[in-house]
């Protein structure tokens, strides 16, 4: 499985990295536009935090699922519970799972461990 990760919160930086067990993540550079990072390293998985207000992610996730190239990549994202609004956007804009930060976090060797 490859692995691609717009995460920018060292925190959760290392825990993407054990969770992933040794499989690679490749961390998309800071000011990087997703959804030409994702067509360039064509990853199976991408890792978003949602909240990221440096991040477009909604508009980035809707761009990743209208592009033939892109769009069969599994987007997981994360943000607050309370960003109601942001969760409604994000799964309308095709993010596949979107989970609050507590349950991303327990749930990451779950989510990473598919072949």
């Amino acid at each position: 499985m490859k692995i691609a990760a717009a995460i920018h919160d060292l925190m959760f930086s290392s825990k993407v990295n054990a969770a992933a067990q040794g499989k690679p993540v490749l961390w998309m550079p800071r000011g990087a536009r997703v959804s030409e990072y994702v067509a360039q390293h064509k990853p199976d998985v991408l890792l978003i935090d949602l909240g990221n207000a440096k991040l477009d992610a909604v508009a980035e996730i809707a761009a990743l699922k209208a592009n033939p190239a892109t769009s069969t990549t599994v987007v997981i994202g994360y943000l607050g519970h309370e960003l109601t609004d942001l969760i409604a956007a994000a799964r309308a804009a095709g993010c596949d799972q979107v989970m609050a930060k507590g349950e991303f976090a327990r749930r990451l060797p779950e989510l990473l461990a598919a072949p």
